[in-house]
């Protein structure tokens, strides 16, 4: 399943539509709304969300905010209809990469889940 991810720095709004409809089903937040101003609150702090795309609609997401030396990888949600095809792999790579190339190396995981696929991407990336 070719998953492309991005990084987003500002919400459009249906962007914000897109993020509420995938965190609805996320049990870290009470409703997609939360999720979409948890992803304001992360931008202005000079954080960024990043989205993973299939077919031109949101199927996963993950947010990175904090100082350079220790960004946070937090509340990455996959849209259940696309969960087990290794999407949310895919989009902690990616997050990571980017994360890198903007020279930022140490990242701190929000979640178990997000813990186990950092050291994934970190063996690979020793592999390399």
């Amino acid at each position: 399943m070719p998953v492309s991810v991005t990084a987003e720095k500002s919400l459009t709004p249906e962007l914000s539509a897109g993020l509420s409809k995938l965190y609805a089903s996320s049990p870290e937040f009470g409703s997609g709304q939360e999720a979409v101003d948890e992803a304001e609150r992360v931008l202005a702090a000079g954080g960024t969300v990043y989205v993973g795309w299939f077919n031109g609609k949101a199927v996963s997401s993950i947010m990175a905010w904090g100082p350079d030396d220790a960004r946070t990888l937090r509340w990455i949600v996959v849209h259940a209809a696309n969960r087990g095809r290794g999407i949310a792999d895919r989009l902690v790579a990616e997050a990571s990469r980017l994360e890198r190339e903007q020279g930022r190396s140490h990242f701190e995981p929000g979640c178990t889940a997000i813990a186990r696929l950092l050291k994934i991407d970190a063996a690979r990336l020793a592999k390399a």
